[in-house]
């Protein structure tokens, strides 16, 4: 057996040796040669696939470039509703001069304050008119307290009911110093008797 392997080795070394010194056949070749082609296709194709990528990544990075360049611009520029320096400068001034012109305004009126008192305290008092004597006890009349809700219409009713019958005329004349609109409370009014 280990004869026959030796043949078969030198058998093998010969024949392969045979086939060095033997050039390929024609079919061979061909065949080699559209194997040749259709990898030089599939690889022509792929690089054209390759460079419209490449392309079109160009593209995008330009797009891309463009739009990073016109952030920076805009970032560079404040926006339309942001006050600038310049802006807060005349708003302060602004201010200042409002605060001075209030100022002046406020020592005017001041001023005409001062003036109008001197004009009140140089003005003679309005003559008061002279106080009605009290009544004197030889006049008849009632001497009556306001009470809560007394009116002059009130007391007057209220002296008609217990039979005193005076008008409110005479009541009026009888106390010229009252101010009917504002009775207070405790307040003392003469009712004159009437004539008999």
């Amino acid at each position: 057996m280990k004869r026959y392997l030796i043949f078969c080795a030198a058998a093998l070394l010969a024949g392969a040796a045979a086939l060095a010194q033997n050039p390929p056949s024609t079919a061979a070749l061909i065949a080699e040669r559209q194997e040749i082609e259709e990898k030089y296709k599939a690889l022509a194709a792929t690089v054209e696939a390759l460079q419209a990528s490449n392309a079109a990544l160009q593209k995008k990075l330009a797009e891309l470039a463009a739009e990073v360049q016109a952030l920076r611009e805009g970032a560079g520029r404040p926006p339309a509703n942001m006050a600038t320096q310049e802006d807060l400068q005349k708003l302060a001034k602004s201010i200042v001069e409002l605060d001075q012109t209030r100022a002046a305004d406020n020592k005017l009126v001041v001023e005409k304050i001062q003036e109008l008192a001197k004009l009140i305290a140089k003005a003679p008092a309005p003559a008061n008119p002279a106080p009605r004597p009290a009544p004197t006890p030889s006049e008849k009349g009632y001497e009556h307290v306001v009470a809560a809700g007394d009116t002059l219409s009130k007391i007057i009713k209220d002296f008609r009911e217990a039979g005193i019958k005076v008008t409110q005329k005479q009541v009026e004349d009888a106390n010229p110093e009252v101010n009917w609109n504002r009775l207070q409370i405790g307040q003392k009014i003469w009712i004159p008797a009437p004539p008999k």
